[in-house]
């Protein structure tokens, strides 16, 4: 038995024999011996099949064994949201659906399981079916809010936006106020499908919804911008761009290469200039950094730009594309015989040791929900489905 099976199944099993040995005791004292005796039988039987990772007769023995009634209901539905967590949807979605078809049920507790199988099959990617099940549920007073925040999470999987927007205005309360974020992104979502239609009053209207949510998100400034620049509104696309980049300087690295062509639009070589100059942007994706590292050498000597970009390294940290520049100009000073001596060799060639690993590296983004890394920038993280958690 490996280690790694008794970390997933060991500390849960002993759980769910602590919860249907309550179980036991109860029908010990409700029911004749007789009877109990083996109900306990049928359970060590059915632990018995857990613990040597026979699930799938476990579970058969634990369904037939306990009477489904009010005592067992809460059994059941721990033993289906055990399997859920660890990963064995099948399984807890046969415990549901068992759960469901007993005629005993209050219509609570058929809610609750209802509740229970609409969620296996979120998780197991049946979401026709769970979107039936949460629509069922959302007419239920009990269930209404855990029914409108499953339809939220589903719609926003299949990337149905507008659908996504309903059923989280729906929600009341402390979820309203948390549900203003997302829907703000959701309403991005739309303005950036109108824009690639070129449906541009519909773009505007979205973007104008999204401020309405919030008024602070990066992301629909930034939108607006490219809305502006789409449109050939150069200048204004620049403004808002710019407003951006004072506030928060790694949002506006996703928008660089625009930037960089608005100013070439408007023929404003002086403006870019200063911007390059002043700005603390150092992007991080590789396609933005080559655009930005081309303009610089473009609009500087030389040396005044390898100088900047060493000066914005000291200060916003190193990424893949940086050290790749940094690591080819590394080699092409040894090639020149900058550095003589043996000293002056070994540091060269520790710096491009670190250098290349730092090239190397896969991770540019991180998210602060979930601790998922990336290369690119994400509004949603694809792991967690968190909005706006990326940092560098």
């Amino acid at each position: 038995m490996s280690a790694s099976w008794i970390t997933v199944w060991f500390w849960p099993a002993i759980g769910l024999a602590f919860l249907v040995g309550i179980q036991a005791a109860r029908w010990w004292h409700r029911r004749f011996r007789q009877s109990a005796g083996s109900v306990n039988r049928e359970y060590f039987k059915g632990l018995n099949f857990l613990l040597n990772e026979e699930p799938d007769k476990a579970i058969e023995v634990f369904i037939k064994a306990l009477e489904v009634d009010s005592e067992t209901v809460e059994l059941h539905l721990a033993l289906g949201g055990l399997f859920r967590r660890k990963g064995q949807v099948d399984r807890a979605t046969r415990i549901h659906q068992n759960l469901i078809a007993r005629p005993s049920l209050t219509d609570e507790q058929r809610l609750q399981a209802i509740y229970e199988l609409a969620q296996d099959y979120y998780k197991a990617g049946l979401l026709d079916r769970a979107e039936n099940l949460f629509l069922e549920l959302q007419e239920s007073p009990s269930y209404r809010e855990l029914a409108l925040g499953g339809l939220s999470d589903l719609y926003q999987q299949e990337k149905e936006w507008a659908e996504a927007i309903k059923a989280s205005r729906q929600q009341s309360g402390t979820n309203a106020k948390q549900n203003e974020g997302r829907i703000a992104h959701y309403w991005c979502e739309l303005a950036e499908l109108a824009m690639q239609s070129e449906r541009f009053d519909d773009a505007r209207k979205s973007l104008r919804n999204a401020l309405s949510q919030n008024r602070r998100l990066v992301r629909a400034v930034l939108l607006r911008g490219e809305l502006h620049y789409r449109q050939r509104e150069f200048k204004r696309a620049l403004e808002l761009w710019q407003s951006v980049a004072a506030k928060d300087a790694a949002a506006a690295t996703l928008y660089i290469q625009q930037i960089i062509r608005a100013f070439q639009q408007i023929n404003d070589t002086a403006g870019l200039r200063d911007f390059l100059l002043h700005s603390s942007i150092v992007p991080r994706e590789a396609p933005a950094f080559s655009a930005w590292l081309e303009a610089l050498h473009a609009n500087f000597a030389s040396a005044q730009a390898k100088q900047h970009i060493f000066d914005r390294v000291k200060q916003e940290g190193l990424s893949g594309p940086v050290a790749e520049y940094l690591l080819s100009l590394s080699v092409t000073l040894s090639d020149e015989g900058s550095h003589s001596g043996s000293i002056g060799e070994n540091l060269q060639q520790l710096a491009q040791d670190l250098l290349a690993r730092a090239k190397d590296r896969r991770i540019e983004y991180t998210c602060q929900r979930c601790g998922f890394g990336t290369k690119s920038h994400y509004w949603l993280c694809p792991n967690c489905g968190g909005w706006d958690s990326f940092s560098v």
